[in-house]
């Protein structure tokens, strides 16, 4: 069995380690600036890119935020932080034809549950919202970038509901990895149409609390989808 020598850590990644824990434990709280570089560089006994550089992964993390005048302010991680750490990695497994297949089946089978879940709890609001949202979407109709964008957000109106922010940001996240299939599977003509039809079928049942009809409405729906970008994928609009 053979080992390859530990190497040390950068710098910087201890030194975003160190405030990290701060932020975790409570040293420092959240809307609190940070000290200045300056007096991090002289605390951490590093020089200003190991600051900077410590800086720009806490701000990717969600950890800090900068504020107008510069100053990194102590911010809370939120989940749309936690997936756009995974978004690099998701695009990597999605340039293979099985990635791609798993991604197209993990939204159809989260966003199923997440039809009838809305099904289960949407409020009169709710409702409300996602018919605005469906509404939207059929005015789009004809317009493939209205249409593609207002598809987006009748699909979004869904998730919000409930104000389960990871939902949100894992529906969210999941439409921007699999944004070229809904641009090609919209191109195949007729599908807008169809995709239309299916958001009425899907929003009749959530506004009258069928939850298992909007589950079957929203899976047939992306199935579909799926069907459509494979025919689209063959006539080469990808």
């Amino acid at each position: 069995m053979n080992f390859k020598s530990v190497k040390r850590r950068k710098i910087h990644e201890d030194v975003a380690e160190q405030i990290e824990d701060q932020i975790l434990s409570g040293g420092l709280e959240e809307g609190a600036n940070l000290p200045s570089e300056r007096s991090l560089m002289e605390a951490f006994n590093v020089g200003r890119p190991a600051v900077r550089e410590a800086l720009l992964l806490l701000q990717r993390g969600g950890f800090i935020e900068i504020a107008s005048n510069g100053r990194p302010i102590v911010a809370r991680p939120t989940a749309t932080n936690v997936l756009e750490q995974l978004s690099g990695s998701a695009r990597f497994l999605m340039s293979s034809k099985d990635g791609e297949r798993s991604f197209q089946d993990a939204r159809r089978l989260f966003e199923a549950a997440i039809a009838r879940n809305a099904a289960e709890i949407a409020t009169p609001e709710d409702i409300e919202r996602i018919g605005a949202a469906l509404k939207a979407n059929r005015e789009a109709l004809g317009n493939a970038e209205a249409f593609e964008r207002t598809d987006v957000e009748f699909h979004l109106a869904i998730a919000n509901t409930g104000g389960n922010t990871v939902f949100s940001a894992l529906h969210s996240a999941i439409a921007e990895w699999l944004s070229l299939q809904r641009k090609v599977s919209l191109r195949v003509p007729g599908v807008e149409a169809s995709a239309y039809k299916s958001h009425e079928e899907i929003y009749n049942a959530i506004a009258v609390h069928q939850p298992e009809t909007a589950w079957l409405a929203m899976d047939q729906h992306l199935r579909d989808i799926m069907e459509s970008f494979q025919k689209g994928s063959q006539h080469g609009d990808v």
